[in-house]
């Protein structure tokens, strides 16, 4: 792995953490990763965005209610890359 390169899972945790914490980011992108997309965190790529996007928001949307979600989802997919 390289030094201080983010990958793109962390850049994803990253956005999500202030919402619902590091630990539980991080614990949703690995479950949506497995269970849509069947790929560990690190094999992420800008690619799987979307999926995971779509994957994450009923997740986000039971937490923190449809518009707010899908204003952090609209957020995250501008942000991220």
């Amino acid at each position: 792995m390289a030094g201080h390169q983010t990958s793109f899972s962390q850049q994803l945790a990253a956005r999500l953490a202030p919402y619902i914490g590091d630990f539980n980011a991080q614990m949703w992108i690995k479950s949506v990763a497995r269970r849509e997309l069947g790929l560990a965190p690190e094999d992420l790529t800008v690619k799987h965005l979307t999926p995971l996007i779509d994957g994450l928001r009923p997740f986000l949307q039971t937490l923190m209610g449809r518009s707010t979600a899908e204003n952090l989802l609209q957020q995250i997919g501008r942000e991220v890359h």
